[in-house]
């Protein structure tokens, strides 16, 4: 967890407690030599279809209806659709099932109304809609009667999070299904990397030298470049350096990177040459990082729910992990196998959509309007007194927003939140914050403390 000390327990895990000692074991772990081979895609289809269904059936359990977020895209979509298909033939064990959308009609490259809108026209019946539009946007206030364990909890409802709220109370709703974990276990990064270094490790040069040629027209870059990119997974990173893409922002400060330089780099890993075949461990990775994001996760709505996650279930796990690696990605077809196997199940509209962009210009909208608090919440920044940021270089780069210039807007959306998150301690009169070396530090050091690839929230 974000606190010295305090440790989460392990999946598939118990744990012991003894006077003075305790053990951690693990009841169950995934089987890295388990291997599904069929003779056609079709098989495949039909097997991944009955997992998911299952994986969804299982989920369905509730004695009130039961909502689920429907964002347009293939995820909650296909949860959606094959939810209806289950409850229609008598297989689930819910009365109703009931779907929210939200959509931001000021947002070009993020508006999902019309995606949405084709499940519901296939279900016929229409959800309900949110609208989160710049009056959401720009939103870190704090409950001031609630501590907030963590920068993503116990942050005070938008007006989107009320809403939705009322929605559930008035619908009886008391599960909410979520589409989180679709795009890590059915391939939706397209990356051919876990596949190529397969077939390195089984010394299938032939093979691989076909692959290096389809995948490098696919993605236009020389083919011994992503023979470079394979190898490379194989080094650590502190020969090979790390990738542009997970440097650093320019106002995190120096000593605060090099103390966690593991975590603002996302937890870099480097492939083993052991009996798991590198896609197996490039699985086991992802999931580890979906852990990490699940675990910091937290609602203060009222009432309360559970979230349940049909793609985190044990059995599409295996599957997805046991299937050839060709099956999921393929050049030109990201998610190949869900793609191919929920045709007429799911909207054609949906399965041939482009990837969701991430609605970034309703953000700078929404600090432009906000500019003035903005602009004074940096002239006194708490996380630049504990020497995480620097706050004149964090305002340049605010000043480079508003703008147009391109900016990190996760991670600005992330500072901000912490920023709030650590001054909403204060103002709450918790023990004085300290830099780290400082004798009297009341909170975890900042080496623990502060994860910038363990927070979620803020980005979505």
């Amino acid at each position: 967890t974000p606190y010295v000390g305090i440790h989460s327990v392990p999946p598939s895990s118990w744990v012991l407690l003894r006077p003075g000692k305790h053990a951690v074991s693990k009841y169950w772990d995934f089987d890295p030599d388990k291997r599904i081979r069929y003779n056609s895609d079709a098989e495949y289809e039909e097997h991944f279809r009955a997992v998911f269904s299952e994986a969804v059936r299982r989920r369905l359990r509730s004695e009130s209806p039961i909502l689920a977020e429907l964002s347009g895209g293939m995820d909650s979509s296909s949860i959606v659709c094959v939810a209806d298909t289950l409850i229609a033939r008598g297989a689930a064990e819910t009365p109703r099932l009931d779907t929210v959308s939200k959509y931001d009609d000021s947002e070009p490259n993020w508006n999902e109304r019309p995606y949405f809108t084709k499940v519901e026209e296939k279900r016929a019946r229409t959800g309900y809609h949110i609208d989160v539009g710049l009056k959401d946007s720009f939103k870190f206030e704090f409950e001031s009667d609630r501590f907030a364990a963590m920068p993503g909890a116990g942050g005070r409802p938008t007006e989107s999070d009320t809403r939705f709220a009322e929605w559930m109370k008035s619908q009886g709703n008391c599960v909410v299904l979520s589409g989180v974990g679709g795009d890590e276990v059915t391939g939706g990064i397209p990356t051919p990397i876990p596949e190529l270094a397969d077939l390195l490790a089984r010394a299938r040069f032939r093979t691989l030298a076909r692959q290096l040629k389809v995948w490098a027209l696919n993605k236009r870059v020389p083919w011994f470049r992503l023979l470079f990119m394979t190898f490379r997974r194989y080094v650590p990173t502190a020969l090979v350096g790390v990738p542009g893409y997970a440097q650093p922002v320019s106002w995190l400060r120096r000593d605060f990177v090099r103390r966690n330089r593991a975590a603002l780099q996302g937890y870099p890993h480097e492939m083993k040459l052991c009996r798991a075949l590198p896609s197996f461990q490039e699985c086991a990775f992802t999931l580890e990082a979906l852990r990490r994001q699940l675990a910091c996760s937290s609602s203060s709505l009222k009432p309360l729910f559970e979230y349940r996650y049909p793609y985190i279930d044990r059995d599409l796990l295996e599957f997805s992990r046991a299937i050839p690696r060709e099956q999921l990605v393929r050049p030109g077809q990201r998610r190949s196998l869900m793609r191919r196997a929920l045709v007429g199940i799911v909207p054609d509209e949906i399965l041939n959509r482009k990837r969701k962009a991430f609605g970034g210009h309703s953000v700078m909208m929404a600090i432009g309007k906000e500019w003035s608090s903005v602009l004074q919440l940096t002239q006194e920044m708490v996380s630049d007194s504990l020497g995480i940021i620097d706050s004149s270089e964090f305002c340049k780069s605010l000043r480079k927003g508003q703008q147009g210039q391109e900016i990190h807007i996760v991670t600005v959306m992330r500072t901000l939140g912490i920023e709030y998150w650590l001054r909403s301690l204060r103002n709450r009169g918790s023990p004085p914050l300290s830099a780290p070396g400082d004798s009297h530090t009341a909170m975890p050091s900042t080496d623990a403390r502060f994860r910038h690839a363990d927070w979620p929230q803020a980005a979505n």
